[in-house]
């Protein structure tokens, strides 16, 4: 099972291969889920017929697709290969019916306290020790029909998932012979400006002559990436339709003392700052178009990571996850429940979080604490943009706080905070099987 996750997930994390290894953290509720099997009898899987009984009169009452909404997962210690998990579910609550955006609906929250011991070493269930806590929060919901549903005024591009609604198209730029040097390096991934060779002086935008010296001579030169921003604005309005939420415009200082007017992405607006050190980056906003932008640098900012969506991942991190809910491999059977696709389910979101975390924190890192929401669908075709900063740092310098955020076309698919300790390792087990 961890080796399908982390193939699923793209998670190369050594400390989840090898004789020591651990159970990837994010796998929490996976342990939990009753399987293809089981599932295949009718109801939550013989989960509890409690639980069981909470579905079918939700779902008499209408309420017969559903979504998953919220997850917060706490990890008190790892779990080992050959331990065995056992876990106690509560319902914690079912909300009066509430309208959302997918239709009228019920929140069912349940709550799971899970424990593990080694059976192999000669532990009984008795002997079992806490191994985390996981609460989960779904929607069951009477879907409506898709020209029926609301818009959304905030943000009107992303009340419809892509395919469903013709999208604006970002405006192109206008390539000619003085700049079309510039725009065959942003096909290659860079960022070029011009060196004169009469005078050796810089420039941008590109122009034929040199403004220092007059000469007509010049070569290009692709920038390292690294920056301040010199100067920005937040556009309010008038607001493209293209453009989406407010956005800063920034002029950035680049390290080899040329200034560039573009977007800083992955953070809010109101947050880029004069000063503010950031970092080159590409994106791409449709089949044709991908521009420049920077992203804020340093040490408490994240490195973005991007994950194409296609089926395979959706597919395979169900199906890693044990999460056999039809709308996560069935195309037919997701567009009957009001879905236009398959989408991706929420612990394959949960592993990619926690992928990108350890990927920038490293293997000898433990994650403590991953709470997420969800925002709008990823569906297959689309891509995964996460970013992320520290937001708090204990005094010792290895207790942090990670806020995270995962965006696509549509909008900010996932967000929430990871807590985080800094090379402590997993640990070796004692001669209890113990950390």
């Amino acid at each position: 099972m961890i080796r399908h996750w982390c193939e699923a997930m793209g998670d190369a994390n050594p400390a989840y291969t090898g004789a020591d290894a651990v159970a990837p953290p994010a796998m929490l509720q996976a342990w939990t889920l009753p399987g293809l099997g089981l599932r295949s009898g009718g109801g939550s899987g013989g989960r509890s017929e409690h639980f069981d009984a909470l579905m079918a009169a939700v779902e008499a009452d209408g309420c017969t697709s559903v979504v998953a909404t919220d997850c917060e997962q706490e990890y008190l210690r790892p779990l080992w290969i050959g331990e065995r998990v056992l876990f106690d579910a509560v319902i914690e609550s079912v909300s009066d019916e509430k309208r959302t955006a997918l239709g009228a609906g019920r929140f069912v929250t349940t709550r799971m306290d899970l424990r593990a011991y080694d059976e192999a070493a000669g532990e009984k269930p008795g002997d079992a020790t806490p191994l985390g806590s996981h609460r989960f929060r779904i929607l069951k919901f009477s879907p409506v029909a898709r020209a029926d549903r609301p818009e959304r005024a905030d943000k009107p591009e992303q009340s419809e998932p892509e395919g469903t609604k013709a999208k604006p198209l970002h405006p192109r730029p206008v390539v000619n012979r003085d700049n079309a040097g510039f725009w065959d390096g942003v096909a290659a991934g860079e960022l070029r400006f011009q060196r004169c060779d009469d005078c050796d002086t810089a420039r941008f935008p590109w122009l034929p002559g040199c403004n220092a010296c007059g000469g007509d001579r010049w070569h290009a030169e692709a920038a390292s990436g690294d920056g301040v921003v010199y100067s920005k604005v937040t556009v309010h309005h008038p607001m493209p339709a293209a453009f989406g939420a407010p956005y800063a415009v920034a002029l950035v200082e680049l390290a080899e003392g040329v200034r560039v007017v573009s977007n800083v992405v992955d953070v809010p607006p109101e947050r880029v700052a004069i000063g503010m050190p950031v970092r080159l980056g590409f994106r791409r906003f449709d089949d044709e178009l991908a521009l420049p932008v920077f992203h804020p640098a340093g040490p408490d900012r994240l490195p973005p990571l991007r994950v194409p969506i296609t089926r395979t991942l959706v597919v395979a991190g169900a199906i890693a996850s044990r999460d056999y809910q039809d709308v996560h491999h069935d195309a037919e059977l997701a567009r009957a429940k009001g879905a236009p696709d398959i989408f991706m389910n929420i612990l394959t979101t949960n592993g990619l979080v926690g992928r990108y975390v350890t990927d920038w924190a490293g293997p000898d890192s433990r994650i403590e604490a991953i709470a997420i929401r969800l925002g709008v669908p990823a569906y297959p075709g689309d891509e995964l943009r996460f970013s992320g900063e520290v937001t708090e740092r204990a005094e010792d310098g290895r207790h942090l706080v990670l806020a995270i955020r995962g965006r696509n076309r549509l909008g900010v698919h996932v967000s929430g905070t990871v807590r985080l300790l800094l090379e402590e390792g997993h640990g070796r087990r004692d001669q209890e099987g113990r950390a």
